[in-house]
């Protein structure tokens, strides 16, 4: 089985090629809004470890919680690919390589919540008071400091970050019930919220 891992949920992205019993190519990249621009020297870095672009069988996208946008970047790179090697694209939750049974995981989703990540897998948007008051573990993704700097202080573990490698080794940890359940859903980002969309002052031909 060969697995193309693509995290872009996060600046810290990363990708890396899997053929079946190791990791055979792993590369990491600060991309912040710029994801593409780095994205597509590592993608022909992985293929040319391939016999045949053909071999490939998944492509696996982090889908977040995180940027939106650095999702559909890797999703949009991840149809392509598979519109010419018939490999299957399939959304892959970024936290569920960072998760442990008794503690939740969080990043700040912005305009005053917190994305919180639940051991049971449910994600919900929440104030820094709300998790001040959760009776858990907390993890968190943001750098150190971010979430105490908000009054959160129940934190275990700081500066978490989901990777490429990650993606992978859930997979592999599902079974084949599971994976085919992930299969049969659209490949799309975890919206924590509706999106939020600005309008422009100025119209596209004013511009």
């Amino acid at each position: 089985m060969n697995l193309l891992a693509i995290e872009t949920s996060v600046a810290a992205a990363s990708l890396c090629l899997y053929t079946g019993k190791e990791v055979v190519f792993s590369t990491r990249w600060e991309a912040e809004r710029n994801h593409d621009a780095y994205l597509f020297p590592a993608l022909s870095k992985a293929f040319d470890l391939l016999d045949a672009p053909s071999d490939l069988d998944y492509i696996l996208v982090g889908a977040g919680p995180g940027s939106y946008g650095g999702v559909r970047v890797a999703l949009a790179a991840g149809v392509g690919i598979a519109a010419v090697t018939n490999a299957r694209v399939v959304a892959v939750e970024s936290w569920a390589q960072l998760s442990t049974p008794d503690s939740c995981i969080i990043a700040d989703a912005r305009r005053g919540g917190w994305t919180v990540r639940f051991p049971d897998t449910s994600i919900k948007i929440l104030t820094p008071e709300q998790v001040m008051q959760l009776n858990m573990p907390v993890l968190s993704t943001e750098k150190p400091g971010v979430a105490t700097a908000c009054g959160i202080t129940n934190i275990l573990a700081e500066g978490l970050t989901p990777t490429a490698a990650g993606l992978v080794r859930t997979w592999l940890s599902l079974s084949q019930l599971e994976q085919e359940e992930l299969l049969s859903k659209p490949a799309e980002p975890i919206y924590v919220r509706p999106p939020h969309i600005t309008a422009s002052t100025r119209k596209p031909w004013e511009i």
